[in-house]
């Protein structure tokens, strides 16, 4: 199909610029760069023809097993992107566990909300949130 295969491209871009950008500088400058490509590339509004919020997160989840080192927050910034290209409202979380029985002090992880439900980054595990990225 040419829309899902236009999605896949899409993700796969923005998995490894978002991979290489975050690999080569501190996360606030990154971050910054982030927010100005997201306004650049702006919003359109969700329609009848929009893809699902599962489609958008499946092409994300797809291309990151081909790509090396794709972290949890490399996976839902990208999300984050491609969804509000097609007109969602979007919120990275970031938060900690108390992993003490693994031997570890903690464990953090990234994932990306829509309309309050988890779009991407799902877990067994519960992560207290300690910030959002809008």
């Amino acid at each position: 199909m040419p829309a899902e295969r236009n999605r896949l491209v899409k993700a796969l871009i923005l998995v490894v610029g978002i991979r290489i950008g975050l690999s080569l500088m501190p996360f606030p400058r990154f971050q910054t760069l982030l927010a100005k490509f997201r306004a650049s590339i702006g919003m359109s509004r969700v329609s009848v023809s929009t893809p699902p919020t599962d489609q958008l997160a499946w092409a994300v989840r797809t291309v990151s097993t081909y790509v090396p080192k794709v972290t949890c927050l490399t996976q839902a910034l990208a999300a984050q992107v491609l969804l509000e290209q097609h007109g969602y409202q979007t919120v990275v979380r970031i938060g900690v566990t108390n992993a003490s029985e693994k031997g570890n002090a903690f464990q953090a992880h990234a994932w990306l909300e829509s309309n309050g439900k988890m779009v991407i980054g799902q877990s067994d595990v519960a992560y207290v949130p300690l910030t959002a990225l809008r």
